[in-house]
């Protein structure tokens, strides 16, 4: 019965000390903003990198955060459902946001005014991975 209990007290040991390995090694990486869908339904298409530098997989259950481009808000956004993040490797979380009309506005103009002194994207968030909550702040510079 003890070595049971040393085997199970062993193996629970392993598992938090990987889950404590992976929440200070989680990253998250902004890899594009684009504009997508129509003139009547715009959307903005996030690539969101999440990156697992751990021998244990993962389970990205939702995400939620604001977009905005040159510290201007554009949008908001969230997505739910489970993507599992496989071990030493990256995952590729494609998002989906929809502007306001204020929100496409303001993007065009700070696409016209700002683009020689270079635009960058901003995306502050949380994610939950695992039940565990982590926060996302990551900026791409475009030029």
């Amino acid at each position: 019965m003890r070595n049971v209990l040393l085997i199970i007290g062993g193996a629970a040991a392993l598992y938090f000390l990987g889950r404590y390995k992976f929440s200070q090694k989680i990253s998250f990486l902004l890899r594009g903003v684009r504009a997508g869908g129509g003139l009547t339904n715009p959307q903005i298409l996030i690539d969101l990198a999440i990156q697992n530098p751990t021998n244990q997989k993962a389970t990205l259950k939702s995400i939620t955060g604001d977009i905005s481009i040159n510290g201007q808000y554009i949008a908001n956004l969230s997505a739910f459902g489970d993507q599992v993040i496989l071990p030493n490797s990256e995952s590729l979380i494609k998002l989906n946001a929809r502007p306001s009309a204020t929100g496409v506005g303001q993007f065009l103009v700070t696409l016209f005014r700002e683009r020689q002194q270079g635009i960058s994207d901003t995306f502050v968030g949380t994610a939950n991975v695992d039940g565990v909550t982590y926060p996302v702040n990551e900026t791409r510079k475009i030029r």
